[in-house]
């Protein structure tokens, strides 16, 4: 038993790299197979469908970023204002390393894969409610101790923190720079007050 989820740990690794790098459609069974180094029957043992994979993908994409994500913001030896902002500030160096491609797996499958199917949308929408509602949790942490002012919606400030991110990580990907994750950042400590 424990092979198996070995294996199929392994092609949810390759799934997110390549994914990451090619697009859920410009990237066929065979070949993540092959970079597994799974034969083709073994996959339906794992997945019942390619879609099954790819929201497998997404699903474990997104708990291995929250693992980091929530790193940052439940990080008491810092305020939880700054939580925030070392946390993208951390991301953007991350970018950079990848010579500001990719971008989010998550941000990436919204685009492509939204309108495919109402399993891909149900579950791309549940993973970013994860990383929101995380979000919100350090956003109220912030508004009790009066960093920042708690006049407004903790919920709505953590959507569009969230929403204002994944439209930096597309700028950044077309501009292959980071200038919009600096820009993000600027305004994120503009409006964290």
């Amino acid at each position: 038993m424990q092979g198996m989820s070995e294996t199929k740990d392994r092609i949810l690794k390759v799934g997110i790299d390549i994914l990451s790098k090619k697009g859920y459609n410009n990237v066929g069974l065979k070949e993540i197979l092959a970079l597994a180094n799974v034969p083709k029957g073994s996959f339906y043992h794992y997945f019942k469908s390619k879609e099954d994979f790819g929201i497998q993908v997404i699903s474990k994409y997104s708990s291995v970023g929250l693992c980091f994500f929530k790193q940052y913001l439940e990080d008491e030896s810092l305020s939880p204002k700054s939580r925030i902002i070392s946390f993208y500030k951390a991301m953007i160096e991350h970018y950079q390393q990848k010579n500001c491609s990719e971008g989010c797996l998550i941000g990436n499958a919204s685009n492509e894969l939204s309108d495919l199917t109402q399993n891909f949308s149900k579950a791309i929408s549940q993973e970013f409610m994860l990383w929101q509602n995380h979000l919100e949790k350090c956003i109220v942490a912030a508004q009790e101790s009066g960093e920042i002012s708690s006049d407004s919606d903790s919920r709505m400030f953590a959507s569009f923190i969230l929403n204002s991110w994944e439209g930096a990580l597309l700028r950044m990907k077309c501009q292959k720079n980071v200038s919009p994750l600096n820009d993000f950042i600027e305004g994120l400590m503009m409006i964290l007050k």
